[in-house]
């Protein structure tokens, strides 16, 4: 018997067994999938490289920079440097700098008033950088009240909306500003503003997996399918057996966990039986020439089925070919779901990519369609004020992770991870 099974080797299971593993216990690790990382990670098929999800990681987070030195990954991370985009609209383009900073001013179609109170706002979210914690939605829970459209008309304008906020939110994440709070941004943007780098590993996301798995008993292609009390210990059914436990640490997707655990109480149960994800779909196109580096976000009334187009160049070095990265728009992604289309995701957005590349047919030499089925938890109006009233609440030997329990960010499900070590370790 283990003395801690972790269910999930996402980023979150995978930081909590670190942590206790470096307690001195012994842990087990139970994924479903062929490798770790959940999320994080990377994939190849046919020759076209893509991400299992993220794709950045951002500095703001330092007990997540902690981790990176305890793991020895900072020489593996390249910077990528005043991150933008340029976005098109209907009569114009325009530039759009990730990190919000004083070009971010020049943005067209502004009103003065606007430009104003977009320096008000940023200096304010400057002072609010002590209280905003990046990697817990929670921290800004005055901003949890509303949604993010209605956050950004109120502290800006209706022109930040449309021309900075929508299109970025959109692009990264596939959030539409009017389903999700504000509390993300409330809580991100202070240790953002001022910031031009993120980073991404040298050999790959699935660099951080593989370096928090090592040591670990980890048992990939183990699925389970129900966790139950056994006395004082825990009963975890997998599809090849049973096994034993004193802790558990359940990091499973939040809307997952019910189906696995029949033993919930009722209030828990209702918890995460809010927890909502978002579907996104990607398609990776292969070129038989190069390109140059391109990337584009949409206003919305131009997206259409695209809200993210991206051209990356060939790598001589490494052997990767040209590739293009179409990303579905939010409309996109429900009427795959809707009409059942998951699976055939190029149809979808093949008019607009032809706007956009009109030598495809041309030059495609294959192409892969991603679909994944819970790409990021969604932190809609109120959720961040559920969440933190359901972690106040946690306590002895079941501990429960993930990002949906701290924040849409891969430093968020780190955090969410250390979080559930440490109530672990506390019930000893």
């Amino acid at each position: 018997m283990s003395d801690i099974i972790v269910i999930g080797a996402g980023i979150a299971g995978l930081t909590a067994a670190y942590r206790l593993r470096q307690a001195g216990h012994a842990v087990t690790v139970l994924e479903a999938g062929a490798v770790p990382g959940g999320r994080v990670g990377d994939r190849e098929t046919r020759g076209i490289r893509y991400n299992a999800g993220a794709r950045l990681i951002y500095p703001f987070s330092k007990p997540f920079n902690r981790l990176l030195d305890e793991l020895g990954l900072r020489e593996q991370m390249v910077p990528v440097r005043k991150l933008s985009a340029q976005c098109l609209g209907t009569d114009e383009d325009w530039r759009i700098e990730l990190m919000p900073g004083p070009a971010s001013l020049l943005t067209p179609g502004l009103s003065l008033a606007e430009r104003l109170r977009f320096v008000t706002f940023g200096a304010r979210m400057l002072l609010s950088r002590a209280k905003a914690d990046p990697d817990d939605a929670a921290s800004a829970l005055a901003a949890d009240r509303v949604s993010l459209a209605d956050y950004t008309r109120q502290k800006i304008g209706p022109g930040a909306l449309a021309r900075m906020v929508d299109p970025v939110f959109r692009g990264t994440r596939s959030w539409n500003a009017e389903d999700i709070s504000g509390a993300f941004f409330a809580s991100t943007t202070p240790h953002l503003i001022g910031q031009d780098t993120v980073h991404v590993f040298r050999n790959g996301m699935a660099t951080l997996p593989e370096a928090l798995a090592r040591g670990l008993d980890l048992r990939c292609n183990t699925r389970v399918t129900a966790v139950t009390r056994s006395g004082t210990d825990y009963a975890v059914e997998t599809e090849s057996g049973t096994l034993q436990a004193a802790r558990v640490v359940m990091a499973v997707e939040g809307s997952l966990v019910s189906g696995l655990m029949p033993d919930l109480a009722e209030r828990q149960r209702a918890f995460f039986d809010s927890v909502r994800y978002n579907s996104l779909g990607i398609v990776h196109y292969r070129l038989k020439g190069d390109v140059a580096p391109r990337m584009n976000f949409f206003a919305r009334e131009t997206a259409s089925s695209i809200a993210t187009y991206q051209q990356s160049a060939a790598n001589p070095a490494t052997g990767q070919a040209a590739q293009l990265y179409a990303q579905l728009s939010p409309e996109a992604n429900a009427r795959a779901i809707a009409e059942g289309r998951t699976g055939d995701l190029h149809a979808l957005i093949e008019e607009r990519l032809l706007q956009l590349y009109p030598t495809l047919h041309a030059d495609c030499e294959d192409r892969v369609e991603q679909w994944i089925e819970r790409k990021l938890p969604t932190f809609y109006p109120g959720y961040a004020a559920r969440m933190a009233a359901f972690r106040a609440e946690q306590q002895g030997g079941l501990a429960f992770c993930g990002d949906y329990l701290a924040q849409s960010l891969l430093t968020g499900a780190s955090a969410s991870g250390e979080r559930a070590a440490a109530q672990i370790l506390a019930s000893f």
